[in-house]
Formats: structure tokens, sequence, C-alpha cells
């Protein structure tokens, strides 16, 4: 018996899933057998209470689940695991990934991770003159040196056996490298993108930038196992009350579930 993930269920009024690759807590709210279902994700049970909260307060035609994986959970083994139980999404959204500076934003890019017996320089990752515009204004405190170690070119760190760095989408990987978090590029061309950011947009009066996002893509990996329309989102209820009522008039995909 996981107690971590017990606790956690405590915490969130939810059950626990047990199985290949670790507990998962699922809390599961249903307005009607058949709706389209939206998962959203969290790494920490802050990261869910402000989207549970917000589905008690509105009428959105969907049904939420809310995933928390246990510490120490293979995340990718667990979907894969609970494919079936968890049911058929009409999206996917992690809502784990931190703001920058505690300002809203979307991530269009996560890095991955390599690891080699002894450093190399790797290129930069590419930018866009609009995005090196974009991230000075939404960063004005960072100079140059911190934007480009966050960025576009990650310092090597000494782990066990030899040295792993962040490698970004569109940088090539040296032949002897080890390949140990793919990088990921997220779509930002599709409605689910247009939901989230126009929600962000009139709960917070500000533009809502897509920037790249230092930090583990891990989750957002592993949701691409149950759709491939996966973003990462967090705001305040108000925020994810105007995200549901938009993500419920999206097309959904067919229904499935282990009851039919």
């Amino acid at each position: 018996m996981d107690m971590a993930a017990l606790h956690l269920a405590a915490d969130l009024g939810g059950s626990v899933l047990s199985g290949e690759g670790g507990a998962l807590v699922l809390v599961e709210h249903q307005r009607r057998h058949g709706l389209p279902v939206l998962l959203v994700l969290g790494s920490r049970t802050p990261h869910l209470l402000e989207a549970l909260e917000a589905w008690e307060t509105c009428d959105a035609e969907l049904n939420l689940c809310a995933l928390l994986p246990a510490p120490g959970v293979d995340l990718s083994a667990a979907l894969r695991f609970h494919r079936r139980r968890i049911g058929s999404l009409v999206a996917a959204v992690d809502a784990g990934l931190p703001w920058l500076d505690d300002r809203p934003m979307l991530a269009a890019r996560l890095p991955g991770r390599i690891f080699m017996a002894a450093p190399e320089t790797l290129g930069k990752a590419p930018l866009s003159p609009l995005e090196k515009m974009e991230l000075k204004s939404f960063l004005p405190a960072w100079d140059k040196k911190l934007r480009r170690e966050a960025f576009r070119r990650g310092s090597w760190k000494e782990v066990e056996g030899g040295f792993e760095t962040d490698l970004w989408p569109g940088v090539g990987m040296p032949t002897n490298a080890e390949l140990r978090i793919p990088p990921l590029a997220l779509p930002t061309a599709t409605s689910l993108v247009d939901v989230l950011r126009s929600s962000l947009r009139n709960a917070f009066n500000t533009p809502i930038p897509l920037l790249p996002l230092p930090g583990d893509p891990s989750n957002l990996h592993a949701l691409a196992q149950l759709t491939p329309n996966r973003a990462a989102f967090r705001g305040p209820v108000e925020a994810w009350r105007l995200a549901y009522q938009k993500l419920a008039e999206l097309p959904a995909p067919p229904h499935f579930c282990a009851r039919c």
C-alpha cells in the first residue's frame, strides 16, 4: 500500500489507482455519462485545487479527471496501464509547470536532457527575432547570459558517471550522447491553445506569450500517450472556469470507457 498516495487521495477526495508504473491519485467529476473528458495533471496538490473548484462552480458540459502522481511514479508507464480507466479525452493539460517570475504564459517548447561522459559545446536553441523580443520584454530583469542559459544553451552539470545538460528542440545531439528525456515542441496553432490563451488573457487582462519554458518536459511528454491535444496551463479559478466553458464547445473524440 502506497501511504503517500493515500494521503494525497485524502487531501483531494479522490481514489488511488495502483498498477504498473506506480500509484496515481484520480479525482473524477462527472456531469453526465458520455460527455468529453478533460484530464488535468498536476505534480503537487495545489496545482489541482483551483481547477477542481472551478469545475464545481461552472456548468460546462464536460467531465473532469484530475490526476496527481504519487512520489516516485513512472508517469509514462502508469498512464499506459490506466489508459482505458481514464477514458477518451478532449484534451490533456499539465497544470504543474511554473510560470516564469509568477507571470502567466503558455509553453511552446521544453528542453530534453542528455548525458555524456565529457561535456561538449552544443549549438544554441533557435529563436526567431519575435521570440527574442518577447523574452526580453517578458523578463526585463534577466540579463543576456541568464536568458541564454535558461532558454538556449544550458550549462553542464556533473552527475554520477558523467555530465548532463538541456537539449532544446532544433539543436543537434552529439553522436556519443545518451538521450535521457526527449525535447518537446508543443503544437501552438490549435483550438486547444487558443481557448487556454484567451481564458488567461481574459482573467488577467494582459497579453499571454507563447514561450520556451525551462523545466522538465516529462509530464507533457507522458500525456501524449492519452491524446495529441496537450498543453501547459495554470491560472486562477476564473481562468479555469472560462477554459472549461470554451473547451466544452470544441469537437470531442469518440467516447469510450470501461462501461462501454
